[in-house]
């Protein structure tokens, strides 16, 4: 199973983050293979720089996994991918909305 989120400041993120169309497009393009912030860019058409704005706001909810390494010329980059492969939300009146993520 997935794993519940019980803190009402990171059900609130997350909430946010799932009703955003350019963070749902990041996820979905990067669920099964690493992507680089220009072929999400690229592929999604969304600005480069909203693209890494939005990569550092899923990596801190721990919903984008980052790697680098270096080119043959030296040069560092980073590859994103996704770490999950579904949110389930439940809403409840009381104590406010369940959420799960897979």
């Amino acid at each position: 199973m997935g794993r519940d989120v019980e803190e009402e400041n990171t059900r609130a993120a997350i909430l946010k983050i799932i009703s955003n169309e350019q963070a749902m497009m990041i996820l979905e393009h990067s669920m099964y293979t690493p992507r680089s912030a220009y072929e999400i860019s690229s592929a999604c058409s969304i600005p480069l720089t909203q693209v890494y704005r939005w990569v550092r706001r899923l990596h801190r909810l721990g919903f984008v996994k980052i790697s680098g390494d270096t080119n043959n010329a030296g040069k560092k980059y980073f590859m994103y991918k996704s770490k999950i492969r579904s949110v389930k939300v439940t809403l409840n009146a009381v104590p406010g909305p369940q959420i799960e993520i897979l």
